[in-house]
């Protein structure tokens, strides 16, 4: 078994495939894939709604579809699964969990492309019993399209961002109907046709109301939801969380890159590059949760800076800018500027907290990089392209992001 490489990749959906697929195209060879999983491919190995595709190849395609197709591209690029790195350390080494046992791994550039994963219950703070039946929408496909099973009868949907409507083709798919989709604000967090999808599919859809409780001892027998000042009682057999999609950054909270305190994210610049320079980190554990094809197109850049990486002989200092932002931003990616690498202009991907429309205004000092009129939800990609780098001063210890 092979420890020392050029490049480890971790994580194979589809920014990970994209990044080794790039630097094995660059002529980078000794490289490898880590995949905690039995099956490379991430996330839409088991996504079955035909919205793959259409910025990367051109054409629409289910998600196992475009699994086949990024990894047939990636041909001759090891993967390695069932294989789960524990611990990330200093200088590109990793401490990796395998058929071997516990072995440390070491490379000269580490990508890390862990993705993300929906909120579950406990962290939305839902009262009652633990029975049987409380999903998310990962747990719902993997049982329908991978194992398939039919998890229950008569669900509640639990959010209304595109996932949660993806849920609901998942269980058509299965012969299930929904019994409701249920969203705490006024409107869907999705763009809103979509709302007029779950009256198509004969699925009530519950605005402005809360879920206060899960009833049922081993198994679901009904939720209690708040709307409109009353409690309702809804009785089902499963409740399928969706959405509120965050980073795969466990391994980056307990190790020594920096990383922001309420994501857990890591602090990278405008190429992804950490704290440690021999890590790179890339995909929906940054800007959870982006479409698999802006994933992989962003593999594939990221992969190409990496490999050009590796090429030089000598590493430059770093003149890194923290990107700070006002309240009504949940998080902004990257996260710094590395003024001696930076390009002349960069796109920086937001997100928000709740529903706002305004003047989003990047400064550095006094110095305005970008101003532009944006309207913003949350759960949404914001993306603010081509931020003006050229003009950040040489004495600036600040970039800000503020929305008026």
């Amino acid at each position: 078994m092979r420890l020392n490489y050029d490049a480890i990749i971790i994580g194979s959906g589809p920014s990970g495939i994209a990044a080794a697929t790039e630097l094995k195209q660059q002529g980078i060879n000794n490289i490898v894939v880590l995949e905690r999983e039995s099956q490379a491919g991430g996330v839409p190995r088991h996504c079955q709604h035909p919205t793959f595709g259409l910025l990367s190849f051109k054409r629409p395609m289910k998600g196992g579809a475009f699994v086949q197709k990024i990894l047939a591209l990636s041909a001759g690029v090891p993967v390695m699964t069932n294989t789960t790195v524990v611990e990330i350390r200093p200088e590109g080494k990793l401490l990796v969990s395998c058929d071997k046992g516990l072995v440390e791994m070491q490379a000269k550039r580490v990508l890390i492309a862990t993705g993300a994963r929906e909120t579950p219950r406990h962290p939305r703070l839902v009262s009652g019993l633990r029975p049987q039946g409380v999903l998310t929408t990962g747990a719902l496909q993997q049982f329908i399209y991978l194992n398939r099973q039919k998890p229950c009868r008569n669900p509640v949907i639990i959010g209304s961002e595109i996932v949660s409507f993806s849920a609901i083709w998942t269980l058509r798919n299965a012969g299930i109907k929904a019994k409701a989709m249920i969203e705490s604000q006024p409107r869907i967090t999705a763009n809103r046709p979509l709302s007029l999808f779950p009256a198509l599919m004969g699925v009530p859809l519950h605005l402005n109301s809360k879920l206060v409780e899960i009833g049922g001892l081993n198994r679901v027998e009904y939720v209690v939801i708040e709307r409109n000042g009353q409690n309702e009682r809804i009785e089902c057999d499963a409740v399928i969380f969706t959405g509120e999609f965050t980073g795969e950054n466990t391994l980056i909270r307990k190790s020594h890159l920096d990383f922001i305190a309420n994501t857990g994210c890591p602090v990278v610049d405008t190429n992804g590059r950490c704290s440690d320079a021999a890590y790179y980190a890339l995909g929906n554990m940054l800007h959870p949760a982006d479409m698999g094809d802006q994933c992989y197109l962003e593999g594939k850049v990221i992969g190409e800076v990496v490999a050009r990486d590796l090429h030089k002989e000598n590493e430059s200092a770093s003149h890194r800018i923290t990107i700070q932002h006002d309240n009504h931003i949940l998080f902004t990616a990257p996260g710094c500027v590395d003024k001696t690498a930076a390009n002349s202009q960069f796109d920086l991907n937001i997100r928000v907290k709740q529903a706002i429309s305004g003047q989003v205004t990047v400064k550095a000092g006094s110095t305005i990089l970008y101003q532009g009129n944006h309207r913003c939800m949350p759960g949404r990609r914001v993306m603010l392209k081509n931020v003006n780098a050229e003009l950040i001063p040489l004495n600036a210890t600040e970039i800000s992001v503020s929305i008026v």
